[in-house]
C-alpha cells in the first residue's frame, strides 16, 4: 500500500465523518441485513422520524444507501456490495471483533471492485433545466 497524498487523506476524513455519529452506525448495522422500511428503521434503530429522516439523507446523499419505492413505502438498502463490505468492517474494527479480520485482509488485498448499485434510486428530487425560448428566430 502507498503513502496516502494530502488529498486523499482529505477524502478519507470526509468519508469518516460520515461514520463519526451514533444514529449513521445504528441505521448502517440495521442494513446489514439487507433492505429496510423506514418504519422498520425507526422502530429497530429507536431513531425518532425527523432525525431518521436527516441521516437517511445524509447517507443517501453521500451514495452509502439508496432508497427504493414500493408504493407509499421506501425502503433503504446500502448501495453496493462494497458499501455492505465496508459497514462490516469498520463495525468490527471499531468493536474489536476478531471476525471480521478477513474482511480487513480482503480490503487491503485489493479485492474491492467498483461500486455496483444495488438499489434503484427512486424517490430523490429530480430537476430538469428548462432553456428560455431561443431568440435567433425574432
Amino acid at each position: 500500500m502507498s503513502p496516502l497524498s494530502l488529498d486523499e487523506a482529505k477524502l478519507l476524513v470526509e468519508r469518516l465523518k460520515l461514520f463519526a455519529q451514533p444514529q449513521r452506525l445504528l441505521i448502517l448495522d440495521a442494513l446489514l441485513t439487507g433492505p429496510l422500511a423506514v418504519s422498520e428503521l425507526e422502530s429497530q434503530t429507536g431513531i425518532g422520524q425527523p432525525t431518521l429522516s436527516q441521516q437517511l439523507g445524509t447517507l443517501r446523499r453521500a451514495d452509502i444507501i439508496v432508497p427504493r419505492r414500493e408504493s407509499r413505502t421506501i425502503y433503504y438498502s446500502l448501495a453496493s456490495e462494497d458499501e455492505v463490505l465496508r459497514a462490516r468492517a469498520l463495525i468490527g474494527l471499531l468493536r474489536g471483533d476478531q471476525s471480521t479480520l478477513p474482511l480487513l485482509q480482503s480490503i487491503a488485498a485489493g479485492k474491492e471492485s467498483a461500486p455496483k448499485k444495488r438499489g434503484l434510486t427512486e424517490g430523490g428530487a429530480r430537476f430538469a433545466f428548462i432553456r428560455p425560448p431561443s431568440s435567433a428566430g425574432n
